[in-house]
């Protein structure tokens, strides 16, 4: 009975642990921002927000763009107050 007990409590916290370090990576969405790349390889939207640029292949095309007005949609994470934006799909808007 000890046993039963033991292995059912250990399995419950097992699960909870689980679900407390999945939970920020379950809860990333896809949201989309219009803004300016500037020379620093980051995209400032009309509200001055700033979200640094992921280093991939999307990234790397929408960093050549300095100047553009670029219409983004991606992820975004949040690292030491710093937001980064994966770029999942990109366009360059017309002023």
């Amino acid at each position: 009975m000890k046993n039963s007990r033991r292995i059912l409590f250990m399995g419950l916290c097992f699960t909870f642990l689980m679900l407390l370090f999945a939970g920020p990576a379950i809860s990333v969405e896809r949201i989309t921002i219009v803004g300016i790349v500037n020379d620093d390889y980051q995209i400032v939207t009309a509200d001055e927000k700033v979200y640094e640029v992921a280093e991939t292949e999307k990234g790397d095309r929408v960093v050549e763009l300095v100047g553009k007005k670029v219409k983004v949609t991606g992820t975004v994470e949040e690292s030491e107050g710093t937001k980064i934006i994966t770029v999942a799909a990109y366009e360059v808007l017309e002023d």
